[in-house]
């Protein structure tokens, strides 16, 4: 699961280079600790609200924040 890894890379390197801990930034987003868990660890699928939640906190959009690189070989 390529882009659940991707997703998970990115929520966690988002959260500390704001310095946040998992809790401050679940309340700041508005779900669980439990949830930002699972996500950092590419355990789950977040739903499409989660994802605009996470997106919108970062300010980014959902597109963006899901991209995963592409490299292509010739």
């Amino acid at each position: 699961m390529p882009e659940t890894e991707a997703l998970a890379k990115r929520v966690k390197a988002y959260r500390k280079e704001l310095s946040k801990n998992q809790p401050e930034m679940a309340y700041e987003m508005g779900i669980s600790t439990e949830e930002i868990s699972l996500i950092e660890r590419g355990k789950t699928d977040p739903k499409l609200s989660t994802l605009q939640k996470i997106a919108a906190h970062m300010g980014i959009t959902v597109s963006s924040l899901l991209e995963t690189e592409r490299r292509e070989r010739r």
